[in-house]
This record gives C-alpha cells, sequence and structure tokens, in this order.
C-alpha cells in the first residue's frame, strides 16, 4: 500500500512539471531564424574587446598630456549617424563620454543576450583614447596635471554606437538593445533604418510645409533684433540644428 500511493502520489506530483513542459514547448512562437548570413554582412559575430589603455605614440615613452578638449563632444555628429548595412543600432541622443566600463558592459550584453550564430555586431564608437586626470583627495592644490585616471571617448549627439544586424528581427532584438541604451552615460534609444527613414522623412516634410520663414537659423544668420549681441560662435555654427543644440 505504501509503496502504492507513493507512486500514485509521485505521478500527481511531476503531472504539472509535465504540463508545464508541454505548454512551454506548444507556445513558443521563435521563427527559425536562419544561421547562414546574407552575402554582403560582415562575419565578425560578437564584439571585440577594445583595450582600456592606447598605444602610446612611437615617438614618444609616455602617453602626452591633453586639455579637457570637451569641444569634441559639442554639436551634432554629421559623419557616423548613418547605418552602414541599413538594420539595427543604438544612437545616441546627447553628448557625453564613454569610459571602458561602458564598453565592457555593452560588450557582455550583445554577446551573451543575442544568439550570435544569427547576427552580427561591431563597434561605430573608437576605443577610449582621450586621457583623464585626476587628483587624489585631500592633496595640495597645483603643481601641475594629476595622473592619469581612465581614457574616455567622447561621443556627440546623433553619433551611433554599435551596429547589429543579420537575420534576427528589430522586435525581437529590441529588449536587448532598450536595455544597452538605458546602461550608457547619455540618452540613447534603439534604431533601425525603418525609423530613421521615418524621421528624415518627418523632419522633411516639417521643412517643407513650414510657412513661418523666421526659423532659428534665419534668426541668427540675419542678426535680427541683433541677437548676435547674446550669441556666441557655437550658436551661429550650429544654428541649423536648433536652439538646444550648442
Amino acid at each position: 500500500m505504501a509503496c502504492r500511493s507513493f507512486i500514485k502520489n509521485g505521478s500527481r506530483l511531476l503531472r504539472p512539471i509535465l504540463f508545464n513542459r508541454i505548454i512551454v514547448n506548444g507556445t513558443q512562437d521563435k521563427p527559425p531564424f536562419p544561421k547562414v548570413l546574407p552575402i554582403g554582412l560582415p562575419l565578425q559575430n560578437e564584439l571585440p574587446e577594445v583595450k582600456s589603455v592606447p598605444d602610446t605614440p612611437p615617438n614618444q615613452q609616455v602617453y602626452p598630456n591633453m586639455s579637457r578638449r570637451l569641444l569634441e563632444c559639442r554639436g551634432v555628429e554629421i559623419v557616423h549617424d548613418k547605418l552602414i548595412h541599413k538594420q539595427y543600432g543604438i544612437i545616441a541622443l546627447a553628448p557625453g563620454l564613454m569610459k571602458e566600463s561602458h564598453f565592457n558592459t555593452i560588450r557582455d550584453m550583445v554577446n551573451k543576450r543575442i544568439d550570435m550564430e544569427r547576427c552580427f555586431s561591431i563597434w561605430r564608437v573608437d576605443p577610449p583614447w582621450h586621457p583623464w586626470y585626476f587628483k587624489g583627495l585631500n592633496k595640495k592644490r597645483g603643481a601641475g596635471k594629476g595622473s592619469i585616471e581612465y581614457f574616455v571617448t567622447p561621443i556627440k549627439a546623433n553619433r551611433i554606437i554599435i551596429e547589429i544586424g543579420g537575420t534576427l528581427t528589430f522586435d525581437y532584438l529590441y529588449r536587448t538593445l532598450l536595455a544597452i541604451a538605458e546602461s550608457l552615460p547619455f540618452p540613447a534609444v534603439p534604431v533601425s533604418q525603418e525609423l530613421l527613414d521615418k524621421w528624415d522623412a518627418e523632419r522633411q516634410e516639417i521643412q517643407e510645409k513650414n510657412i513661418n520663414s523666421f526659423r532659428w537659423e534665419y534668426l541668427i544668420r540675419n542678426n535680427i533684433m541683433n541677437c548676435h549681441r547674446y550669441t556666441d560662435f557655437y550658436d551661429i555654427e550650429f544654428a541649423r540644428y536648433g536652439p538646444k543644440v550648442r
């Protein structure tokens, strides 16, 4: 009797496990993405590791000192603002600085969360190259620059950070790309080529249908009401991007 009740109870305990397995296997809606990438796409599946310390110039023994050079983050990116392979990526909405930890976070999330047999991923930003100096606490001020604490990469607005593509769909990759964008030190969003084309079409439509000639660029270029008295060089340089870009 004891053995018979044990078998009966055991089968009752195993019943929900088997039931759940049948349901999970029956409701998996993953499309059968092919593992062979189309012709013309890069064969680099995983994101490579970046150097935390750049190479020293051959004619110098130590890395040269540099100023802050925050001008590298100013303005809008006009070169690396398009997707090369016309698929998916992450675009920066504001300027910022990327450290080695941000590169490692992106690399780990991409290589571990995405099926790299069915897609590719490439970097669209340079490895850290700009030295960032820091003086220790409770130290006397002055006496020149401090020691190099780490290296950073300046990022402008509208810069493509990484590019991902292959046989996977954008909806399949969106949650992973959104988590990567939220881990960056500046606002960023995942985009696709269709989304970028839609933004360009909306921007072009607004520009064509705008009947108000007093745009920000028109006011700055023509010095309306002597506005150059309150503007500087960067307001005039980036006037075509609107008042929020300086």
